[in-house]
C-alpha cells in the first residue's frame, strides 16, 4: 500500500468539497484530522493539482451563504417589479418597443409615421428645423444672462450623520458650449437630409425626361410626333431634350447651352 493509503484520498475529498463550498482550508490541521504528516498533504496537494478540479464559483452567493438572509430587498424576498414596469428607465432611447405594449396615442403616432422616402425624409427635416430652433431660441436665452449666472444641474445627498447635501452648477458659458455641439450634429444632419433630398429630385427630373424622350424618339420613328407644333423629324436629339426640359419646366428652364442666368438661345 502506498505512503499514506486510503488517508491521503480521504484528505483530497476533504478538501475539494470545503473549497467547493467556499470556505477556507488549513492544510496542517486538515493533516492533523487525517493523521498524516502537513508537508506529505501539501506536496500531493500541489503534485496532484487538487485546485484545478475545483469548479468556478458561480455569480451570487454561494453553496450556504446566508448574507441576504431577511433582507428585504434580496432575491426570494420579494415578488420583484411587475411585469412591464420601467422604474429604471431613463430617457426611453434603448427601450424595446412592442407594438401590443402600446397606449393608444402611443400607438396612433406610429401609425403616422410616413414610410415612404420622400415622406419620410420631409418629416425629419420639419423635426430637426424645430429642433434647430429650440436649441438656437435657448442659446440666445443663457447669452442674455447676467454675468456670472449659475444654473443647477444635478442634486447629491450623502447618507450620513452630517446629511450632507451636493449641489452641481453650470453656468451659461458651459451650456452654450453644450447647446452649440447639440446644434452642429442637428445643422448636420439637415444637410445631408437636404441631399437626399435634392438627389431625390434630380432623379425624378431625369427619369421623366428619359421617359418623355422614349416616347418622343418612338414617335419620331413612326413620322408622327409634334412637339409644340414642329415636327420631330426637324428637331436634332439635343433640341429635342431641350424642348422636352422647357416643357416640364413651364418654360422657366434654360436650354441646354443657355449659361446661368440666361434664357436659352432662340
Amino acid at each position: 500500500m502506498p505512503k499514506g493509503g486510503g488517508k491521503i484520498d480521504a484528505a483530497r475529498a476533504e478538501y475539494i468539497r470545503r473549497r467547493t463550498n467556499g470556505e477556507k482550508v488549513n492544510l496542517r490541521e486538515l493533516a492533523e484530522q487525517m493523521g498524516l504528516a502537513p508537508s506529505y498533504v501539501r506536496n500531493r496537494k500541489n503534485k496532484e493539482k487538487w485546485d484545478e478540479v475545483i469548479p468556478p464559483k458561480k455569480r451570487g452567493g454561494q453553496p450556504g451563504n446566508k448574507n441576504s438572509a431577511g433582507k428585504r430587498n434580496a432575491a426570494g424576498n420579494h415578488p420583484g417589479a411587475p411585469p412591464g414596469n420601467k422604474n429604471a428607465e431613463k430617457d426611453g432611447a434603448y427601450s424595446a418597443v412592442l407594438l401590443d405594449m402600446l397606449t393608444g396615442e402611443e400607438l396612433e403616432l406610429v401609425e403616422q409615421t410616413p414610410l415612404e422616402v420622400r415622406a419620410a425624409l420631409e418629416h425629419e427635416m420639419k423635426v430637426l428645423k424645430f429642433r434647430e430652433h429650440k436649441i438656437l431660441s435657448k442659446i440666445a436665452d443663457y447669452e442674455a444672462a447676467e454675468e456670472g449666472a449659475l444654473y443647477l444641474n444635478a442634486v447629491t445627498e450623502i447618507d450620513g450623520k452630517s446629511g450632507t447635501t451636493m449641489r452641481f452648477s453650470d453656468s451659461a458659458f458651459k451650456r452654450v458650449q453644450s447647446l452649440q455641439e447639440a446644434l452642429y450634429k442637428v445643422q448636420g444632419r439637415i444637410v445631408k437630409v437636404t441631399d437626399s433630398l435634392r438627389a431625390l429630385e434630380e432623379s425624378a427630373v431625369r427619369l421623366a425626361l428619359e421617359r418623355e424622350r422614349i416616347e418622343i424618339m418612338r414617335m419620331r420613328e413612326s413620322g408622327s410626333a409634334e412637339v409644340d407644333g414642329v415636327d420631330a423629324d426637324e428637331l436634332s436629339e439635343v433640341e429635342l431634350e431641350d424642348e422636352i426640359v422647357q416643357k416640364q419646366s413651364g418654360g422657366g428652364v434654360a436650354g441646354r447651352d443657355a449659361k446661368p442666368g440666361q434664357a436659352a438661345p432662340g
